[in-house]
């Protein structure tokens, strides 16, 4: 049968069409005046394109496009929002940062959106292959954003690292398609879970392909031993790019991983499962065991991250098992609580970048609490949520990914879970005592920065009001994600 594609196709991707030209504006215009425009207007022609696309993404209904290869459901409703939120938040944190804004800031915000274009295909894609584009669009847009950067060495080595490293994953990850498509005759998603549990146990082309599938996407999302891009990406990238990348990226790698976890079956492999537990637990020591090690709060937070995919790879193993829905519901809750803590903390590093070369480091916040105290206020908060001390969001975003690993009875995960977060607290607590309990020479309060500010202030409400009303925005995030089971 020939597949046809019609005009309902292109309007359910309505809002991936508004995101690509909202972000092919700002650089047809300087291509037509033969100079770059201010960069307030590229910035809020692409903030305008990513409202219009929330709000026709809150508007849409359970569907799929493009004979099935893109579906529309409750999981990507609940996941896209946050990615375009976090898209317009890196915007906000760019306009302002000494690294991003300049004569290329049309090619800057072009590649964002690019960027974001990706993320969208990702988190609807219903097809191995479908999927494969939506990464590679995300991440090439990502390599290029690094090396844009106003800082000349380090950016420029992360940006090479990246590009190499991410070169292999992909290879890896379409080396594992090849054999999945080998053995069940397609790359679509719902083939695959219905021949997995008939394959799963006997048929090793299956199971290598399988695993190879999950190397792949376990380097997109910081796995150990996956990860060690991470940090020096993080600390070479501008602090934007690095929040950008540790929030809004990691999300839709992570939505994407969990559609290839929504299979029966999976955990009839007693080696994958066992494998993809000790990854879980290996990937919290090592970030969190690096982390305390770290004086630069950018290389801090890349370990933090990794340590956080552990954290999330948990609620992936809670679905393989068979917990559908609480893994699902647990893991879109945990990383929206993510999103904003990062969120914040980077948007706090990146004010005190006032040159191309700053490097932030925990004893730069010496004095903080006393000379800045509304912003020493804000990062406090961030490392109290991030270690998840109750009552913030952070708390109740490993408590509900705890919860459902010992729902299906995954005990030993969630204590090793509850182990690392206590690991985690050193480090976390080091920058606050900095802050309020030394001397030093911490930048004074100064003018500007108003969209940063902005964007650190709205990620501090965000964090509080989730945490005092934890339950309401779960519900809303499991009755969402529940849709796509029914």
């Amino acid at each position: 049968m020939t597949a046809t594609v019609g005009l309902q196709d292109i309007l359910l991707i309505t809002p991936l069409i508004i995101i690509f030209l909202a972000g092919c504006l700002p650089i047809t215009i300087k291509a037509i005046i033969g100079r770059e425009q201010a960069p307030l207007f590229s910035m809020l022609q692409a903030i305008s394109g990513l409202f219009i696309a929330t709000v026709w993404v809150a508007m849409g209904g359970d569907t799929s496009a493009f004979n099935d290869k893109l579906v529309i459901d409750g999981l990507s409703a609940a996941s896209q929002p946050i990615i375009l939120f976090l898209t317009a938040g890196a915007l906000f944190l760019s306009y302002e940062n000494i690294n991003t804004r300049g004569a290329q800031f049309s090619e800057y915000v072009f590649l964002i959106m690019g960027s974001a274009v990706g993320m969208m295909t990702l988190t609807w894609a219903n097809d191995l292959l479908i999927a494969f584009i939506g990464l590679e669009t995300m991440s090439l847009a990502l390599y290029v954003l690094i090396a844009m950067s106003h800082e000349q060495t380090l950016a420029k080595e992360a940006s090479f690292k990246y590009f190499i490293l991410g070169g292999f994953s992909s290879a890896i990850l379409m080396y594992g398609v090849a054999f999945l498509y080998g053995t069940v005759g397609s790359t679509m998603l719902p083939e695959l879970a219905a021949k997995t549990p008939g394959l799963i146990a006997g048929n090793k082309l299956f199971v290598i392909g399988y695993m190879l599938l999950i190397v792949g996407f376990c380097f997109k999302v910081s796995i150990f031993p996956f990860h060690n891009w991470t940090p020096d990406v993080y600390q070479g990238a501008p602090t934007p790019v690095s929040s950008f990348m540790a929030t809004a990226v990691k999300i839709a790698a992570f939505v994407a991983f969990l559609r290839i976890f929504l299979t029966e079956g999976l955990n009839q492999s007693e080696l994958i499962m066992n494998l993809l537990q000790w990854l879980a637990v290996a990937t919290m020591l090592v970030g969190n065991i690096a982390a305390i090690m770290q004086d630069n709060l950018k290389r801090m937070l890349a370990y933090s991250s990794v340590a956080h995919s552990g954290y999330a790879f948990v609620a992936l193993i809670v679905t393989a098992s068979g917990g559908y829905v609480s893994g699902s519901s647990s893991l879109v809750f945990y990383l929206l609580t993510y999103a904003f803590m990062n969120l914040g903390a980077f948007g706090v590093i990146a004010l005190f970048e006032k040159h191309e070369e700053t490097m932030v480091n925990v004893e730069d916040l010496r004095g903080l609490g006393y000379k800045r105290p509304a912003l020493a206020a804000s990062f406090a908060i961030f490392m109290l949520s991030l270690a998840g001390l109750p009552p913030t969001a952070g708390f109740f975003g490993k408590f509900y990914v705890f919860s459902a690993a010992v729902s299906e009875g995954l005990v030993w995960l969630a204590v090793w879970g509850v182990i690392n977060s206590v690991i985690s607290v050193y480090y976390y607590l080091r920058p606050i005592v900095v802050m309020y309990m030394t001397e030093g020479d911490a930048p004074e309060a100064t003018r500007g920065d108003v969209l940063s500010k902005a964007a650190i202030a709205f990620s501090v409400l965000m964090v509080i009001a989730i945490g005092l009303a934890a339950h309401p925005f779960f519900d809303a995030i499991h009755v969402s994600v529940m849709n796509v089971f029914d």
